[in-house]
């Protein structure tokens, strides 16, 4: 790695953009990289923690790579989740001088002017069942083509006829499943190099980082069943071949991956894990509700094992004992909101707190009802204008009206006091929240990974306060509740997935009856 230790940095960067010596490094490394093509090197996995600034050094890479083709190149090819396009557009104008570097975004009105129409597709193409082709010529001028992994998949023939200099995977778990559609689409594109990007490599299992290498360099870790064999059965089981079979495994994937930590790279403010808040009494009406949830389980259960349907019943009682901890009036609106639920209770005394350092907080929550409720509740005790939510149902696009990066936008800028209020599976990657300093979980994942990338909208480059992470947890003294199962679950979970090659899976039903959250 000394070798590439001086990147080679474009001229288009504007002049104020300054790098961190990791992501000079970074960029190096992927010039070198680039370098061995001809020696049959395809491509690379930049693992780096989030919150340390990939797209800032991929898109270093792409323009240096843009201006040294000059206009004879192929392009460049970026997929991304649909939350991010803007950003990444966003990005690219804001460090560089774009002359010369023309984007195509491959979304929304720009795809369909470039779609071939159904009457327009040959009948010997529709015979083969094809029904997403783009025009011919398509690309025009552009330099780089901006997409979806949803494009990706559904026009997977057009943008697999075309060549590429090099293609990026942003976030790049979305091709971690070796038998979907997505995964397929993307293993099929002509490219001199490959680039996955992401800040999870392993999210659940070492069939994720067999994914994502079989995409950038075909065939190093063989096929997935003997990877299986020699790898992730021995790691994943502990057997006595475990450590011997995680050195191969590192030593074969070293070259081709780079993982850099925050706390061993940049210089950030501590971030801080409250414990005052995991043992919040749960109240009389919720003690109340959770029998009778657990009453009602058994009932059901004995019916649905019946027919086969057991999981049903499992996923239906989890659900429940969720919303009784979290938010009782989900289930049934009794009594005072604030006497009968000691987690709200909880935020509304803390939010007072925050309020009076005149900071910000992030509240995650993947449940559409306790956003709505939150965001009347806050606005009410706080004389609040607005709570933003930003969930599945926001628009992406500026087109469709506020969008979830104008939305954030709008509230970083903001002065003072503020919430915003976050969909875990929405918005848990990619976009940065560095006004915020308070994150606060008001109900968990399933897999801690998810969390903690939740956690890194905020604490990342760019932050410069102290941040505090809160997972509000209501327990019993009369038994253990869901809540403080799962709490204890993932932080299991969270200490075994500290390497990068143990993965952190959702909770699933092996675990829900193994830990007793249901019997």
């Amino acid at each position: 790695l000394a070798e590439c230790s001086l990147p080679q940095l474009p001229a288009s960067l504007r002049a104020e953009i300054k790098l961190h010596a990791h992501q000079l490094h970074g960029v190096a490394w992927l010039q070198n990289l680039f370098g061995q093509v001809s020696h049959k090197v395809s491509g690379c996995l930049l693992a780096d923690d989030m919150g340390l600034g990939k797209t800032l050094q991929l898109l270093c890479f792409i323009a240096w790579h843009l201006e040294r083709q000059a206009q004879s190149g192929l392009p460049v090819l970026i997929v991304a989740p649909v939350s991010l396009l803007d950003n990444w557009e966003r990005e690219f104008l804001r460090f560089f001088h774009t002359h010369g570097m023309p984007v195509l975004k491959l979304y929304g009105s720009a795809l369909s002017e470039v779609k071939l129409k159904r009457e327009e597709i040959p009948a010997s193409l529709k015979a083969q069942g094809i029904r997403n082709l783009l025009r011919p010529g398509w690309v025009g001028e552009a330099k780089i083509v901006l997409t979806t992994y949803d494009t990706l998949r559904d026009q997977e023939l057009s943008l697999a006829r075309q060549k590429w200099s090099i293609v990026v995977c942003d976030e790049a778990q979305k091709i971690k499943n070796p038998a979907a559609l997505v995964t397929k689409a993307a293993k099929a594109l002509q490219a001199d190099f490959r680039v996955a990007c992401t800040g999870t490599p392993v999210e659940n299992s070492l069939t994720d980082l067999w994914c994502l290498f079989d995409f950038v360099q075909f065939g190093l870790l063989g096929a997935l069943n003997d990877f299986g064999r020699t790898y992730r059965r021995p790691i994943e089981c502990k057997t006595d071949a475990d450590n011997s079979a995680l050195d191969t495994l590192r030593a074969l994937i070293e070259p081709q991956i780079l993982r850099r930590m925050k706390e061993d790279v940049v210089d950030l403010p501590s971030k801080h894990e409250a414990q005052d808040c995991r043992a919040l009494g749960m109240s009389s009406m919720q003690d109340r509700l959770y029998r009778s949830e657990l009453s009602k389980h058994a009932e059901r259960a004995a019916i649905l094992q019946k027919a086969g349907d057991r999981n049903i019943a499992v996923l239906g009682l989890l659900h429940s004992l969720k919303l009784v901890c979290a938010h009782p009036h989900a289930l049934r609106p009794e009594g005072d909101l604030l006497d009968v639920s000691p987690k709200m209770r909880w935020l509304m005394s803390q939010l007072e707190r925050i309020r009076t350092a005149g900071e910000k907080a992030i509240l995650f929550t993947e449940l559409r009802d306790i956003q709505r409720d939150l965001r009347l509740t806050i606005m009410d005790r706080f004389g609040l204008p607005d709570v933003p939510v930003v969930n599945g149902d926001t628009a992406t696009s500026s087109a469709r009206g506020p969008n979830r990066q104008g939305i954030i936008d709008q509230f970083q800028a903001r002065q003072g006091f503020g919430v915003i209020i976050l969909s875990t599976a929405a918005v848990g990657f990619g976009v940065n929240v560095q006004a915020a300093n308070h994150v606060i979980h008001f109900t968990r994942s399933w897999n801690p990974a998810k969390e903690d990338q939740a956690t890194d909208r905020a604490y990342r480059i760019g932050q410069t306060r102290e941040v505090h992470v809160y997972y509000p947890t209501v327990v019993s003294a009369q038994f253990e509740t869901f809540e403080y199962k799962l709490d204890v679950l993932l932080g299991k979970k969270r200490a075994l997935a500290s390497d990068m090659l143990n993965g952190a899976e959702d909770v699933d039903d092996d675990d829900a009856c193994r830990w007793g959250f249901v019997s």
